[in-house]
């Protein structure tokens, strides 16, 4: 069973020892689920992706996979949010941070949005996204660090601060946080996205039910993304209905 994963700074070439077999993709941006090719029953985890200085994974390019019975799990980051998006269409969400866009809990895109290093440096990451500061400051409550109310203070500080320059130092300061909480997180941060990207690939390796397969919808958009990555996108989708009518 093929497994290609599209992963960056939420788990990185370090640590990845224990999901062999994968075929890892750096972070996807507009097209790249678009050029695959897979066989039927192959699975691609959508975990990281780029949306701001490069254009964002289409809807319809993951559609295209699903009508293909390409399995499609999505976590983490920009895959936690196409799956909450894309969830009525077969696309499969994994973890903490899915389950809070599908309900509704968080909504944003900055959610899950950091800096982070290229990969000749480990995609290392340069600031903290917030999904990463909720999941550590409902550590913090459990464990009786934080009161609820500067809990609460903290958080309203992190959402001020924008993507590229939040870190925990600059929050810390901004916010004036107790000795205890600082001394507490030197251990005790949670990486929500790198423990949600570990469960996507865990998740991939397991066996898929039978899901029924969606319609691909074209539009004008799908017809110029395909132009742009040099796709014959009509000899594609006649391959797929030959397929389907085959099944």
């Amino acid at each position: 069973m093929t497994i290609l994963a599209f992963v960056g700074p939420s788990l990185p070439p370090s640590a990845r020892s224990d999901f062999p077999g994968v075929e890892w993709r750096p972070p996807a941006e507009a097209g790249d689920l678009l050029r695959l090719h897979l066989t039927p029953g192959s699975t691609v985890c959508l975990i990281d992706g780029y949306f701001d200085h490069r254009p964002a994974v289409r809807h319809k390019e993951i559609l295209i996979l699903l009508s293909e019975d390409v399995r499609v799990l999505g976590a983490s980051s920009i895959g936690a949010l196409r799956a909450a998006e894309m969830s009525k269409q077969g696309m499969i969400g994994i973890g903490a941070i899915y389950r809070a866009y599908a309900r509704g809990t968080i909504v944003g895109d900055d959610e899950v949005a950091l800096v982070h290093a290229p990969a000749k440096l480990d995609w290392k990451t340069m600031s903290v996204p917030l999904v990463d500061v909720r999941a550590t400051l409902c550590r913090a409550l459990r464990e009786r660090v934080l009161q609820p109310a500067e809990a609460r203070a903290l958080l309203r500080s992190a959402r001020s601060i924008h993507y590229v320059d939040r870190d925990w130092p600059l929050l810390l300061d901004r916010h004036k946080a107790s000795p205890e909480f600082k001394a507490w997180l030197q251990t005790g941060q949670v990486d929500q996205k790198t423990i949600d990207a570990q469960s996507c690939l865990r998740a991939a390796a397991s066996p898929a039910p039978s899901a029924s397969r969606p319609e691909m919808v074209r539009t004008r958009l799908v017809d110029l993304l395909a132009k742009e990555c040099g796709i014959d996108l009509e000899t594609r989708l006649k391959e797929g209905h030959t397929e389907r009518a085959g099944d």
